[in-house]
This record gives C-alpha cells, sequence and structure tokens, in this order.
C-alpha cells in the first residue's frame, strides 16, 4: 500500500532544510496500489507546485508485512 507525503520546507540560510518540513503545509494522498500509480501523483503534485523551490511530494510505501 502506498501514500504520498506531500510538504514544503523550512527555508534556513536562503536554502530549503528537507529536514524540516512546515507542518501547515504537510498532506497525505492516498491510498495506491502500486509504486507506479503513487509516482504518478507524486510527479502532478511536484508540477502543480513547481513555483515552490521548498517544495516536495515523494512516494511512501506503508505496507505491513504479513
Amino acid at each position: 500500500m502506498w501514500f504520498v507525503f506531500e510538504a514544503e520546507y523550512a527555508i534556513e540560510n536562503g536554502r530549503a532544510n528537507w529536514n524540516r518540513p512546515v507542518p501547515e503545509t504537510m498532506a497525505w494522498h492516498g491510498p495506491y496500489e502500486s509504486f507506479e500509480e503513487a509516482d504518478k501523483v507524486v510527479r502532478a503534485r511536484m508540477w502543480a507546485k513547481i513555483d515552490i523551490y521548498a517544495h516536495k511530494a515523494r512516494a511512501v510505501d506503508m505496507t505491513v508485512p504479513t
């Protein structure tokens, strides 16, 4: 099971700190059955906010092993 995590990140000294997502901008999308499906959403979310430097979306595998 795949989800997409999306957020804008804190700017420190003129650069994005990829370890500090801004809580107000965090969003989860999903679930998706496959990485390919989640990756399409990642690409769409990244293009939707292409003008925001410190924005990132990524696919996250949340499959629980049985």
